[in-house]
């Protein structure tokens, strides 16, 4: 302070013509503070209550101290009475900022801004289970009492509160029991950091005793009061206790200091034995050069120097702009504290790179310096990282030794940290203390809610242990699949083959042979396998709703016309070689108007059952309740019982024709036309006898291309089996093809 006053004075631009006195006053005690108060309010030591406080001018204009929270609190109240301005420089008290005391300032970070580093600290390097201790005094108590409110809300748990007794002289054993039942809480608690809310003289005596009981190693959390204390520090043995993390005042150089303490110490050393003349010291002074001169100047004193060197040029720009102070003189009047501390709420000044005002609260805008202690050697009280009073926190995690394999940060939490995709189940009473549990499919763990799954959103899903739900995707039958171009460039070499079939029974159109097969039946029979061959172009590509109402009922109608050709055929074939006594008449109906009208008969039953099919087919993607991420998007086969129904009926068709002919024989020197239709049948038959067992075995793409398969080879075995021979005939043997040989067919 003497250093600061002395620049002022000295300068001709702040105060130019004015010179400021000061007045000091140790209060190392909590009831060593009226004595001065009362002091810097009276008027020659004397206080008259009864004169007006507005035009009173006391010994000071203003005050700065003391230095501990129970004397700040109880002299704010007293100045504030006189508006007589205060500025706190070490002691730090939410209740004052709460009181809104309007002569009540502070150049060292508020309460609100200590616990909010402390909380982002813990934050910040994840250690949520923790141990909280304060000394039991205010400083302690309200600490810790701040501290458990300010996290109520926050992923931080403490595990263990206590308060450390101070040692009092005659009750040592007391003490000594109750640090023994801190230590085995601690203990028991199984926390690796504890938050320590003290003053430095008692985390002395408590380590001193902790030393002793030897603890496993921690991380303990200091606060500015006593984070760089050289006491601490220098304990036998500290290190064993693990490592020390804390927060200090910001540390400023101040110009020209460092040279002003040396001159100091050097000067006083060598008057110590010279005799006082006029002492004005209040106690024994010379006791604080009998120190090194390290000592003397060390940095944890520099810190404070920088809030009091602060207060010092707060008050004298407060002065400057009540004096009206220009850089060539002030006015000479009279100054009242209550001009002051109105001054003081709208200073904003930079000094020595930082800015210096106060709130509405009578906080400044300072922050923190993050302190590591270092064991290895070489500085004890290592700057590791800052923290701004805007909340800004930077650490630089190379500068700090934890001691660990790979210097891994030393975990400190009930629960380690669930994975993605997984909630947490509070196990107890602390939040800290849970289970993991998975978000089951159709659940997704949300970022704002770490306690319970969420639902997926209709039209979502999701996985297990997802953090997030999607909209699913469809795979489909592609046209680019190697299976399907197989499947395709079959399908062409069967429709060249149908196609070759009918251009051939065209030519022979009146041949005995193409009319013995049935005539202008025959190309109603290959037209219905060419539009069976064509039918699979349906099965490939993304369906659409037309295209499964078609997608069954056209091969299976197809089918029909087929089979039912065949059917007729083999009754008529049945009645010319096993029955010969039935009337030509009712063959030669049988032959012209009873053939057609089985036919139609036969495609209307069909064409019901397709039209059901067609009309119960339901859309897509109608009401579909999605549970699933990806799936085989393909025509499902809803009404079973009618698909059964229209491939069943085939099978009847099928199986007729198959009965009626399977023993027919053919006169000498006939065609067997029963033959033909015999192999035809039954290779349809086996193929969809094999199909049914496969199909329901098979997975969805499989599935369609499996009846791709059967609809190809069902058409092929058919074409085979009925026109190959009677192609064979036309094309190598035509002199079979004659009216002889299919006498028995055409008659």
């Amino acid at each position: 302070m003497k250093f600061a006053v002395e620049e002022i004075n000295n300068s001709s631009n702040l105060l130019p013509n004015i010179t400021l006195g000061y007045d000091v006053f140790d209060t190392c005690y909590v009831y060593n503070n009226i004595q001065p108060a009362l002091n810097f309010m009276s008027q020659g030591y004397v206080i008259n209550p009864t004169n007006s406080f507005t035009q009173y001018i006391p010994n000071v204009i203003a005050v700065i101290g003391p230095d501990s929270n129970d004397a700040a609190e109880t002299t704010a109240n007293l100045f504030n009475l006189l508006l007589l301005p205060q500025i706190n420089i070490f002691a730090s008290s939410k209740r004052m900022s709460e009181l809104s005391l309007p002569s009540c300032f502070q150049t060292i970070p508020s309460r609100r801004v200590q616990q909010q580093a402390i909380t982002d600290i813990l934050n910040y390097f994840n250690w949520t289970w923790i141990a909280v201790l304060g000394s039991l005094d205010e400083y302690g108590f309200e600490g810790v009492q701040q501290f458990l409110e300010f996290t109520s809300d926050t992923n931080i748990c403490v595990a263990y509160k206590g308060f450390i007794p101070i040692k009092v002289w005659g009750k040592e054993a007391e003490w000594k029991n109750s640090i023994l039942d801190i230590i085995s809480n601690i203990t028991l608690t199984n926390v690796n950091v504890v938050l320590v809310f003290s003053v430095d003289i008692v985390v002395l005596d408590f380590f001193k005793e902790v030393v002793k009981q030897n603890v496993p190693s921690k991380i303990w959390l200091a606060t500015e009061t006593w984070s760089l204390s050289n006491d601490i520090y220098d304990l036998p043995n500290l290190k064993n206790l693990g490592m020390v993390l804390g927060i200090a005042l910001k540390y400023v150089n101040i110009p020209g200091f460092d040279e002003y303490l040396k001159n100091g110490y050097q000067q006083n050393r060598s008057s110590l034995e010279k005799p006082r003349v006029n002492e004005s010291c209040n106690q024994n002074c010379d006791n604080c050069f009998n120190t090194s001169l390290s000592n003397y100047m060390g940095t944890s004193d520099k810190r404070v120097s920088f809030s009091i060197y602060t207060a010092v040029y707060a008050v004298a720009h407060a002065l400057h702009k009540v004096l009206g102070c220009n850089k060539m003189d002030c006015d000479n009047k009279e100054v009242y504290p209550w001009q002051i501390t109105e001054a003081l709420g709208q200073v904003n000044f930079s000094l020595l790179n930082s800015e210096i005002n106060f709130n509405r609260y009578g906080d400044s805008s300072t922050g923190y310096d993050i302190v590591f202690w270092n064991w290895l050697g070489g500085t004890s009280f290592q700057t590791v990282g800052t923290y701004t009073g805007l909340g800004q926190l930077n650490i630089k995690l190379d500068k700090i030794n934890w001691q660990t394999e790979n210097n891994a940060v030393p975990e400190s939490q009930c629960s380690g940290n669930c994975l993605r995709g997984q909630v947490r189940r509070v196990k107890g009473t602390h939040s800290c203390c849970f289970d993991c549990i998975d978000c089951q499919e159709g659940m997704f763990q949300s970022i704002e809610d770490e306690y319970q799954c969420q639902p997926c959103p209709v039209g979502q899903w999701s996985n297990v242990r997802s953090t997030s739900c999607s909209i699913p995707t469809y795979i489909y039958l592609q046209w680019s699949h190697l299976s399907v171009i197989f499947l395709l460039l079959l399908s062409f070499v069967l429709l060249c083959l149908v196609l070759g079939t009918i251009i051939l029974f065209f030519q022979h159109r009146h041949s005995p042979l193409v009319r013995a097969s049935g005539g202008h039946m025959c190309f109603f029979t290959l037209l219905s396998l060419l539009a069976v061959t064509l039918s699979i172009i349906l099965f490939i590509g993304k369906p659409a709703d037309l295209v499964c109402q078609l997608q069954q009922p056209l091969p299976a109608m197809g089918f029909t016309c087929c089979l039912s050709t065949f059917s007729i055929k083999a009754l008529q074939v049945m009645l010319v070689t096993d029955f010969k006594d039935v009337p030509t008449k009712y063959i030669q109906w049988l032959k012209t108007i009873g053939t057609w009208l089985f036919m139609i008969f036969s495609i209307v039953i069909q064409g019901l059952f397709c039209t059901w099919y067609m009309l119960t087919a339901p859309s897509l993607y109608q009401n579909e309740q999605v549970t699933f991420l990806y799936k085989y998007l393909k025509c499902e086969i809803t009404n079973v019982f009618c698909f059964f129904l229209m491939f069943g009926y085939n099978g009847i068709l099928a199986l007729i024709s198959f009965m009626l002919n399977c023993v027919a024989q053919a006169p000498p020197g006939q065609y067997n036309l029963a033959r033909d239709i015999t192999f035809s049948a039954l290779a349809y038959l086996l193929i969809w006898i094999v199909f049914v067992p496969v199909y329901a075995e098979v997975t969805d793409g499989n599935q369609l291309l499996l009846q791709m398969i059967v609809t190809l080879l069902s058409s092929l075995g058919m074409l085979l089996g009925y026109f190959a021979p009677k192609c064979y005939i036309l094309l190598f043997r035509p002199e079979m093809a004659s009216e002889e040989y299919f006498k028995i067919y055409n008659n």
